[in-house]
């Protein structure tokens, strides 16, 4: 997996494409929150993190001391190696803080509708693919938005993990993202 250096203030390298995707416009694979591979049915019983409050999660070590996915359930992780994280929610705000996005119908021509971020400092560009999500065995919203996995919990609503969400309209970092739906990771590079 290759990364993008878009000079962000933590040093942080974005991967040029989704978990699962050999290119920026594949939408690559779906993951419910703290799962480690795919699956073919995304409901609150198959995601094992789905019903664990905040003190489960710690005392199941699915959280390190900074309160993100540790690395065992990281998928990032898991699937690329030990230099590769799914972002933490601070990560995913310094990205969102740090671009200037435009929503793009048919990136370079691939038939792809997506976001691409231009950084504001060095104006390196990152394409985030309008993957929709999964729910049950269905995909849904692909090409019109896009829900991509922190790896930081909701501290206060259990079943619930912050993502980067965007449509046509907005990007931004949000903490609506049920744990069992399934949402595109794209991978830091630490």
């Amino acid at each position: 997996m290759d990364y993008i250096d878009l000079g962000l203030p933590s040093g942080t390298k974005w991967a040029t494409c989704n978990l699962g995707a050999n290119k920026s416009t594949e939408y690559g694979g779906y993951f419910a929150w703290g799962d480690v591979s795919t699956k073919g049915n995304y409901v609150g019983r198959t995601c094992e993190t789905y019903d664990l409050d905040i003190i489960a999660l710690k005392m199941d070590d699915y959280l390190n001391t900074r309160n993100v996915l540790s690395a065992n359930y990281d998928a990032a992780a898991q699937i690329l190696g030990e230099n590769w994280r799914i972002p933490s929610g601070e990560q995913a705000l310094e990205l969102i803080n740090n671009c200037k996005w435009e929503w793009i119908n048919n990136y370079e021509n691939s038939g792809v509708n997506g976001r691409l971020g231009i950084s504001k400092i060095n104006g390196a560009s990152i394409f985030l693919p309008a993957a929709g999500y999964a729910h049950n065995s269905d995909t849904l919203m692909d090409g019109d938005n896009g829900g991509y996995w922190t790896g930081s919990p909701n501290m206060h609503a259990s079943n619930r993990a912050w993502s980067i969400a965007f449509d046509t309209h907005v990007i931004n970092v949000f903490d609506h993202g049920l744990r069992y739906y399934g949402y595109s990771i794209r991978p830091v590079f630490q």
